[in-house]
């Protein structure tokens, strides 16, 4: 049987945007208001959550990054916003 083409997508092209996109890698917290046994408390765990999107500011103590934006004449509205304390992330990656 022939094989099926794929579409090619253009990646090497910069979006018109002036921030770097990011992979982070990193540990939040969790909780449970809910009655637990001794043995499912202990299998409790921290969640590794990974957020990709564009670091929008990153210094001593946080970093902010947004998922999705909007630019027009007055510039940019930012969405999906989230801002990650630096002793919570274990590792931040260019894309």
């Amino acid at each position: 049987m022939p094989r099926k083409r794929r579409k090619s997508v253009v990646t090497d092209k910069a979006p018109d945007i002036p921030y770097p996109k990011v992979r982070v890698e990193w540990i939040d917290c969790v909780s449970d208001s809910g009655w637990a046994t001794e043995k499912e408390f202990d299998k409790m765990k921290l969640a590794e959550p990974i957020h990709e999107g564009w670091l929008y500011e990153k210094n001593k103590k946080y970093i902010k990054i947004f998922a999705s934006y909007d630019k027009d004449e007055d510039g940019f509205t930012f969405g999906d916003r989230t801002m990650i304390p630096r002793g919570w992330i274990k590792k931040i990656l260019k894309i």
